[in-house]
């Protein structure tokens, strides 16, 4: 078993997520877990990060304050505190933080495979 300490969990940046803090709490380079990997991310008011395409799935679950998940479409998802939402591989989509408030997400994908795995 690994425990990861959040004060603890490293932070990292992912592309296109200016003002948005990270932490990796599980997988990658926070522990060995080869499950999944599980970051924390902080989005302060007003916060946008653009349209992008996952090279994988994700879940996002809000943990505080209320988020809005745009679809390339348009299509926009307002996601409150413990709402979840599933975004597949290939799938595009923005984060929008205009509540005024601070947000935040658990962000669960699967492991990445390494090309010596």
């Amino acid at each position: 078993m690994e425990v990861v300490k959040y004060a603890e969990a490293p932070f990292y940046t992912a592309p296109n997520h200016d003002g948005v803090t990270s932490r990796r709490l599980q997988g990658g380079d926070a522990s060995s877990a080869d499950c999944a990997w599980v970051a924390y991310s902080e989005f302060p008011a007003g916060v946008v990060v653009p349209m992008d395409v996952g090279t994988f799935g994700k879940i996002y679950v809000v943990t505080q304050g209320v988020l809005t998940v745009r679809q390339e479409d348009g299509v926009r998802h307002t996601l409150a505190e413990r709402d979840s939402i599933f975004i597949a591989a290939g799938e595009a989509r923005s984060i929008i933080n205009d509540s005024g408030r601070p947000a935040a997400i658990l962000v669960i994908t699967s492991a990445p495979i390494t090309p010596n795995e």
